[in-house]
């Protein structure tokens, strides 16, 4: 009985211990004057700062200007400084990559001690927007040491340090961790506020030590420039631990760019359950090790993944070059195989057949077929693809027919309206495939090329969407389409609506979406609409023309604010999803191009979930957006008033090689072709 009852007790005795000492941490903390918890917290932070500072430079930029003397030499002028720190003795100097995103004369690196010293690019990390600088100098350089492994608690104290000015004064800014993992995988999270100046410096936990590397960057679709969150409570670090890995790659002059993989998702939602690929982007390490259409991803690397956020997130901590192993589940049978990422992968060139089609399961009837919906997103939902018209002049015109079902493209079934477009968008251009179609009850076999989306526009709408003589009208004899001022309640910017009256007899269904941005002082909204009037009744496009917060110009807060005003009228109109475009007066013939095209296209590349066109003038401005590769799961396609690819700005065709496929809207483009160009944008 006592060699029971005398471990109970000191285990009694031991927790007896330990809430007397949590009792009295509380009533420290519960009794100490709150200023004095604000100085301890302050020495805290302060000592954390100080254990990295001596490591911590400043970086400056000297850029050679667009303004020339009168001998014609350039003159110079220096950016504002931004931060690094010395993370080997022998003169190598980590920073963020906003030191190279202007041409520069010269990086100079400012020691502690005020002495400046020249440096040279030994690498860059074009994954995680670092890059490692080398300077030569007897000084005695502190390096700081990085650690091999973190241990993170979310929620934790964090400080954000960095230099600023001749002075080399310290910067420090604290915060909480807020998530790991961010930016598919590649960045901690924190609410420290921190401003450009700080991008380069460290983040260290309350004890000192370096947790990550503060970069320029937002979350994707958040902002058209990388900087444009600073100071705002979120910021984001690479963790050190990384950096340490890569450490001796970068010395050796090694870039390090992201690993590619090259495959599509069949679900809309990337945070929505389901892994199953709707394509594989042809030339690719997925193809290359034998992934297929229709394949599940059960794991990556032994990670399990349930979701297409997850396979991103999990992909992101690796680089090209490297290999990894891949799980995945094909006719219920389990596999893996090993992929080595690329560093790059043959930009997408479109393709199309020249169709519409809707979904329809067995037991909906062809009278009542649905409108284009995300049904496919479940890894289980089957559908009938069925072709309810097919565009005059295109690849399909002669061959395929309306009422026919689409059963296979090439070897894979088709049922589900995602899966067909994105294995077309990724298609190899004229190539021949075969489709299986059902026609009036029996299967037969139709070999086709698919033609690309870029080049000409196509110069006729659907049969079933040509538009009547004259509009539509109610028996009050008023117009069907009606003008209906929009505003959103926390903004400036001023709207109007050019759309079906309410249980007004509408048209054609599947209506596309126009958001026109005014040309500033170009007037009211509402006034420009009744150029439309007509013409978007007869085309079935819904027009909403928007106008800038000022009257001068566009800024780039608006593009939220773009977005926003087609997301209302989205939900207020019968609109196809994917026959949504954005545009402004430059697109047209006789227009001048102005500071609304290039927000026009800062709004489409920032948010191409809800835009799949941008027409803007061939003369436009590019904005200052980070340009990404265009994606199969959200293609964004481009129209410019132009009648070859002689004409296309340079800008164009940094675009075209990055996978945004180009059409030539001519140089007659009036009203009628843009719309109808937008209506066409749901055809596959």
């Amino acid at each position: 009985m006592n060699r029971i009852v005398k471990p109970l007790r000191i285990a009694l005795a031991f927790t007896c211990v330990i809430f007397a000492c949590q009792f009295i941490v509380l009533s420290i903390a519960q009794s100490a004057d709150p200023q004095t918890l604000r100085v301890a917290m302050a020495r805290a932070v302060r000592d954390a700062a100080n254990e990295v500072l001596p490591s911590i430079v400043t970086i400056e930029i000297v850029n050679a200007s667009d303004v020339t003397s009168q001998d014609d030499q350039s003159e110079l002028e220096k950016d504002a400084p931004t931060c690094g720190f010395i993370v080997d003795d022998r003169g190598y100097v980590v920073c963020s990559d906003i030191v190279l995103r202007r041409p520069s004369a010269s990086v100079l690196v400012v020691l502690p001690d005020g002495s400046r010293h020249a440096a040279k690019v030994v690498s860059r990390d074009w994954h995680r927007n670092l890059v490692l600088l080398k300077i030569t100098t007897d000084k005695e350089l502190t390096a700081l040491t990085l650690p091999a492994e973190l241990d993170l608690t979310i929620g934790s104290t964090v400080v954000a340090t960095g230099r600023y000015g001749p002075s080399q004064s310290p910067l420090v800014s604290s915060g909480i961790l807020s998530a790991v993992e961010r930016l598919d995988g590649i960045a901690l999270q924190t609410d420290a506020r921190v401003s450009p100046s700080f991008y380069g410096g460290v983040l260290v936990d309350l004890y000192g030590k370096p947790i990550g590397v503060l970069i320029p960057a937002v979350a994707e679709g958040g902002a058209p420039d990388a900087t444009s969150w600073y100071d705002s409570g979120i910021a984001f670090a690479v963790p050190t631990d990384v950096l340490k890995r890569k450490l001796d790659r970068m010395i050796d002059g090694t870039d390090i760019r992201k690993g590619l993989i090259g495959i599509v998702p069949k679900t809309n939602d990337p945070y929505k359950n389901g892994t199953e690929l709707a394509a594989v982007r042809t030339r690719s390490p997925a193809e290359n090790a034998g992934l297929k259409s229709g394949d599940v991803i059960v794991a990556i690397d032994g990670t399990p993944v349930k979701r297409f956020q997850e396979i991103r997130q999990v992909l992101g901590r690796f680089d090209a070059g490297e290999v990894i192993k891949i799980q995945y589940r094909r006719d219920k049978t389990e596999s893996d195989v090993e992929v080595t990422l690329a560093e790059t992968i043959p930009p997408l060139q479109p393709q199309r057949l020249g169709v519409l089609v809707s979904e329809t399961t067995p037991a909906d009837s062809p009278e009542n077929d649905p409108p284009e919906n995300d049904s496919s997103d479940s890894e289980d939902a089957v559908a009938d693809i069925v072709i309810d018209d097919v565009v005059p002049g295109s690849a399909a015109d002669g061959k395929l027919q309306t009422g026919d079902t689409l059963v296979k493209l090439d070897d894979a079934e088709i049922n589900d309206l995602n899966t067909l477009r994105r294995k077309l968008i990724s298609a190899e251009p004229k190539k021949e495939v075969t489709l299986t179609i059902s026609r009036q009850g029996s299967e037969q076999q139709v070999t086709i090329v698919p033609t690309s989306i870029a080049g000409k526009a196509f110069a006729e709408t659907l049969p079933m969407w040509k538009p009547a003589e004259k509009p539509v009208e109610d028996a009050d004899k008023k117009p069907a389409w009606e003008i209906t001022p929009m505003k959103l309640p926390d903004v400036s910017n001023v709207a109007a609506v050019l759309a079906p009256k309410e249980n007004a007899d509408a048209g054609p269904d599947r209506l596309g979406l126009l958001i026109v941005l005014s040309a500033p002082g170009d007037g009211s909204p509402e006034e420009s609409l009744k150029a439309w009037m007509d013409i978007a009744a007869s085309q079935g496009v819904v027009i909403c023309i928007v106008t800038p917060a000022e009257e001068n110009r566009w800024q780039p807060q608006e593009i939220d604010v773009v977005s926003r005003m087609a997301m209302a009228v989205l939900k207020r109109h019968p609109i196809a999803e994917s026959a949504v475009g954005i545009a402004t007066p430059g697109a047209i013939a006789g227009g001048e191009a102005s500071a609304a095209d290039a927000m026009a296209l800062a709004v489409a590349m920032s948010d191409s979930r809800t835009f799949f066109g941008v027409a803007v003038s061939a003369k436009t401005r590019p904005p200052a957006v980070r340009l990404r590769e265009n994606e199969p799961d959200r293609s964004l396609q481009l129209l410019l008033p132009i009648e070859s690819d002689d004409e296309l700005p340079s800008w164009g065709a940094a675009l075209s090689k990055a996978g945004y496929p180009i059409v030539q809207g001519g140089i007659t483009c009036d009203r009628t072709d843009l719309l109808r160009w937008i209506r066409l944008l749901q055809t596959i």
